[in-house]
């Protein structure tokens, strides 16, 4: 499970705009990570990939 991280602070020295801060842990996902090569899948799992 990803852990999400995130805090806001107000500063009148913005002027109407917002900067966000997300730090995210745990991700596991191919559409944060990319795709996940068949060589990296045998390394972790021990397992020869046959298509």
């Amino acid at each position: 499970k990803a852990r999400i991280i995130w805090g806001a602070a107000i500063d009148p020295d913005y002027e109407g705009k917002i900067n966000v801060l997300i730090v995210a842990t745990g991700v596991r996902s191919k559409q944060i990570l990319g795709k996940i090569t068949e060589e990296e899948i045998k390394r972790r799992t021990g397992v020869d990939v046959i298509r």
